[in-house]
């Protein structure tokens, strides 16, 4: 194994075990007494990477059977907090999901980073031109305040303090300490979709609830599932939902190193099955959020459903030159398949991820 391999495996197995160690960290936060019957629809959507349209056609397919005519709250992290804002859009009215579907079969790897040397982290320069045009310009949405519907986005702090869980939501209505509708929602976008060692962290300008510092991707601590923000917003409201689905993306444990290097101008060579899929790693979040949300918030999880793709197709984390042949397959697939109770979803995790 070369030299340059080693510390490529170190780099990702670090980012691992970080993203581990924070999603097993418990919350002090707890839900408060409810003053007012449930009502509406929560969705929450995980991170994806370049899997973000697999997670677009599934909210697709709910939207054409009439499952977010009463969606009262959105929580997303990573590029799942991309598809939040889009929703928000669709939802109001600014953005048919036919339009979405044409900047899906626009956007290739050119659109989301640059290469400007050799090694990582590459620019994502690229994917800040992209969301100016798209979310600015095209929406109108240049704050958090100009969301009509109650929207957190996850942002994660290495280095967290003793305060600190590291993970940050921010919300344009008053949930928690950090919710700020004032703040520019490129850069808060840019910070939850900064991946650490593949994109650089980014600043939010204008903070003021919490350090000003760089954040990165808000889908590798306790958010890998998003669903904190959903209990401070209940708590908040003192008015519990009435359902929540959980929107994710196909994890695919076929899929190498060597495969999603490979975007970024790496050529590694594997031999037969030995070169291990990052999926697997951050799959075990995944799934240890679930169980975390079902053994400690059983009232929510009773009410919680997880609408996953499965077919035997799979993509790279990395490479957003295939969006449109995941939408197309995703939505196909969702028309003869529904969300999944999340009870019943827990009884599916894989072998492989163990307790």
């Amino acid at each position: 194994m070369t030299r340059k391999r080693i510390v490529l495996w170190v780099l990702f197995f670090s980012v691992a075990v970080v993203a581990i160690s924070l999603a097993k960290k418990p919350t002090s936060r707890e839900f408060s007494d409810k003053t007012k019957p449930a009502k509406g629809t929560a969705i929450i959507i995980t991170g994806a990477a370049a899997k973000i349209a697999q997670e677009a056609a599934l909210l697709q397919s709910l939207y054409e059977r009439g499952e977010l005519n009463d969606v009262v709250f959105i929580s997303g992290a990573s590029s799942g907090a991309l598809n939040a804002v889009m929703l928000n859009a669709i939802l109001e009215k600014k953005l048919t999901w036919k339009q979405y579907r044409e900047i899906f079969a626009d956007i290739k790897n050119d659109n989301v980073f640059r290469i400007d040397k050799k090694g990582l982290p590459v620019s994502n320069e690229p994917l800040r031109q992209l969301l100016q045009e798209v979310v600015v310009n095209k929406l109108g949405y240049r704050t958090f305040a100009d969301l009509p519907i109650p929207t957190a986005i996850s942002v994660v702090n290495l280095r967290p303090s003793p305060l600190s869980e590291g993970t940050y939501r921010f919300c344009n209505r008053k949930i928690n300490r950090e919710s700020d509708s004032t703040l520019n929602l490129i850069d808060v976008l840019m910070a939850s979709t900064a991946y650490p060692l593949v994109f650089p962290p980014a600043r939010i300008s204008g903070i003021k609830t919490i350090p000003d510092i760089p954040y990165y991707d808000g889908g590798i601590g306790d958010d890998r599932v998003p669903f904190q923000a959903l209990v401070d917003f209940e708590n908040y409201r003192k008015q519990p939902v009435e359902r929540v689905i959980i929107i994710s993306r196909k994890r695919d444990t076929d899929m190498t190193l060597a495969d999603e290097l490979k975007p970024f101008g790496y050529e590694i060579k594997t031999k037969g099955n030995n070169g291990f899929s990052p999926d697997v790693l951050t799959s075990m979040g995944f799934w240890r959020r679930l169980e975390h949300l079902n053994k400690r918030y059983p009232e929510m999880a009773d009410k919680t459903w997880v609408f996953v793709p499965d077919y035997d197709y799979s993509f790279p984390m990395f490479d957003f030159n295939n969006l449109n042949e995941q939408y197309e397959l995703t939505y196909r697939w969702a028309q003869s398949n529904s969300p999944v109770q999340l009870n019943d979803f827990l009884k599916r995790k894989p072998k492989l991820i163990k307790p």
